[in-house]
């Protein structure tokens, strides 16, 4: 009896068995059913939300608009030039660095482009208002389509954060932007640069199209004048050339100190070259303190991280290589950083160049953006200079001035 209730409750647990088994595939055949018409039902939803929100944006933001644009703040009331509705700021970009290595299409350049260039001494900052365009080319002539937009540099200095740009107007070939670029610039290095304002058409796929462009001298600009502050119309010019002239850019200025040290012995280096009987050429060391340097091409913030590089490369084309310190946030570093190169005779440095860069460190892995430079030797001579300050006259005085101090100020292109 036992054994047959025995069987009889295992007979009933199997039949649970079954019975919970079914219920069980029959739920999981209703969440399959269920599952299938949650993601029909959410396709469905996406796909109104995003036609919804599309017809519902703001056109100013609208995903068309391809040229990445990066606010950066400033304050009105830093100066007070600028009135009216303008918009305040500047746009930087770093995706287009394409353009300045050729990588662009070109226009029949028609037009005009309107704009202020004013300064204000209390804060150091170059504004440049742009204002309207008229009449430009189509940057796309066959739909008859132009998306322009305006960029300026102040040149030398062509990296992606000397670089200023407005916002896109769509569709229109007379675009309004009202809108104000700035640099923080020393009063003192504005002589050395010059401002390149540039229209382009933003294309499908960030494909762009010079339009023309404006190129102005700043160092006969007269701040002071009210006449020079005003609006102007100016003609967009084809693309300029980009040797325009023979005379290198001033990048601002290096100061050094250099010493021959050489040890006891001939006073002239003339006896010590001479090497005559048993008086080899003495063995000495060049000693270069990097000072400072001032007037240099800075960011946007109006500074730098910079550093400067020696290389002295002697006579067997052998290069002696050194490097400074990085002096982060200052526009006129002073490193007062010294450079020894060992071993070298007097007969070697006057067949011998010194060449010194200055570079600006840089940041998010790009490459590190070189400032400007000078070189120093027998060779750095212009035809005819007689000028005292001349790179070869100031490598002769410190080599005819053995362990003495000569301070150096060059000039950096």
């Amino acid at each position: 009896m036992k054994k047959l209730s025995k069987s009889q409750n295992d007979m009933i647990s199997d039949k649970h068995r079954l019975t919970t088994g079914h219920r069980q595939s029959v739920g999981r055949t209703e969440r399959r059913s269920q599952s299938d018409t949650a993601i029909n039902t959410t396709r469905k939803v996406s796909s109104s939300d995003i036609l919804i929100s599309l017809n519902q944006e703001d056109p100013k933001h609208s995903p068309d608009s391809l040229l990445k644009q990066e606010r950066v703040s400033s304050s009105p009331d830093a100066c007070p030039l600028l009135s009216g509705d303008f918009r305040h700021g500047s746009l930087i970009s770093i995706n287009s660095t394409c353009t300045e290595m050729g990588n662009f299409d070109n226009a029949n350049v028609t037009g005009e482009i309107e704009f202020a260039i004013r300064y204000c001494f209390e804060t150091h900052s170059l504004e440049i208002c742009i204002k309207a365009c008229k009449n430009l080319a189509y940057g796309e002539e066959k739909k008859k389509k132009c998306n322009p937009y305006v960029k300026i540099y102040l040149l030398p200095d062509r990296s992606s954060q000397g670089k200023r740009k407005t916002r896109v107007q769509k569709n229109t070939t007379d675009p309004t932007f009202q809108e104000t670029l700035k640099y923080q610039v020393d009063p003192a290095q504005l002589a050395a640069r010059r401002l390149q304002v540039s229209v382009w058409h933003l294309g499908v796929l960030t494909r762009r199209v010079f339009l023309g462009e404006v190129l102005i001298p700043l160092a006969t600009w007269d701040f002071g004048d009210s006449a020079t502050q005003a609006f102007h119309w100016y003609p967009l010019r084809p693309k300029a050339e980009k040797c325009e002239d023979s005379t290198p850019h001033n990048n601002g200025e290096l100061a050094v100190r250099a010493k021959l040290v050489l040890p006891s012995g001939p006073r002239k280096p003339q006896e010590a070259q001479e090497g005559t009987g048993d008086q080899p050429s003495l063995n000495g060391q060049l000693c270069l303190v990097v000072l400072g340097a001032k007037n240099l091409p800075v960011r946007s913030d109006g500074t730098l991280n910079s550093f400067v590089k020696g290389c002295l490369t002697l006579p067997d084309q052998q290069k002696l290589r050194l490097k400074s310190p990085v002096l982060k946030k200052q526009a006129c570093p002073q490193w007062k950083h010294s450079f020894v190169f060992n071993d070298v005779t007097t007969s070697q440095l006057k067949q011998s160049s010194l060449e010194l860069t200055v570079w600006d460190q840089a940041i998010f892995g790009m490459s590190d953006r070189l400032l400007g430079r000078a070189r120093l030797g027998s060779k750095e001579e212009a035809a005819g200079s007689t000028d005292s300050c001349s790179p070869s006259l100031q490598w002769q005085k410190v080599l005819s001035n053995p362990n003495l101090w000569t301070d150096v100020t060059l000039i950096l292109h």
